[in-house]
């Protein structure tokens, strides 16, 4: 059985831009925090990726616990999210040396 598709009103919308922009600004906040005080423990290179990864599966839980999840994300599991999250900043900072 196919779903309907919700007609989108000028409300849905702002909320959906709402989101959006906290959830980023979250993963933001969240990794320069946690770098911080990763950066303490573990060499730089370590703790920038756990701290995005951290941050990414942070935020998608609190999302989804709100029951707005990331529209193209939305069947993600926020784990899954933060590893990969995280496995991509370990490599782009290899790759940009």
């Amino acid at each position: 059985m196919a779903r309907r598709k919700k007609k989108l009103t000028a409300a849905s919308i702002a909320w959906r831009i709402f989101f959006f922009i906290a959830g980023s600004l979250m993963v933001g906040f969240l990794t320069v925090f946690l770098d911080a005080e990763l950066g303490i423990y573990l060499p730089r290179h370590a703790a920038v990726s756990i701290a995005v990864g951290l941050a990414v599966a942070v935020t998608f839980w609190l999302l989804r616990w709100l029951k707005h999840p990331p529209l193209f994300l939305r069947d993600v599991s926020p784990i899954a999210a933060g590893i990969c999250a995280g496995l991509g900043v370990h490599i782009a900072r290899f790759w940009l040396r």
